[in-house]
């Protein structure tokens, strides 16, 4: 069964997932959809064509661990997407994912464009999902 994460924001919603086994998770895409029904219906199509059993919504909680206003925003469009998926869909705490994406990536040379962080964000999140379920 694979696992997508979403690494969801109001402009750009970075998508990763990983191999069929559940094992490795690599960046996918960065969506910039129109709508949350827009968006929901691009996961669907994911979904389906990847065969994804668990989707993982990152979770930008403040330094607390508390929850912040896009922590709000996150809850709306999670009572959206579990109405119209069919999968189990998890929040997954994403402090500081945008930022060791940006770091990792500057260490290995590559571009740090908005749309290559929100997607490799999204596969630091599922990385960290993946090693939280080995321990």
């Amino acid at each position: 069964m694979r696992i997508m994460a979403i690494d969801y924001g109001k402009k750009r919603v970075g998508v990763a997932i990983t191999d069929p086994l559940g094992v490795i998770a690599q960046p996918l895409l960065t969506l910039k959809p129109k709508s949350d029904s827009d968006l929901i219906m691009r996961l669907k199509c994911i979904v389906e064509e990847n065969d994804v059993g668990l989707i993982l919504v990152g979770n930008p909680l403040s330094l607390k661990g508390e929850p912040t206003e896009m922590s709000k925003e996150i809850q709306r469009f999670l009572r959206k997407l579990r109405r119209l998926i069919s999968v189990e869909v998890q929040l997954w705490d994403e402090r500081y994912t945008s930022k060791y994406a940006m770091s990792k990536m500057k260490s290995m040379g590559l571009s740090r464009t908005k749309e290559d962080i929100d997607r490799v964000a999204a596969s630091i999140m599922l990385e960290e999902y993946i090693q939280s379920k080995r321990a």
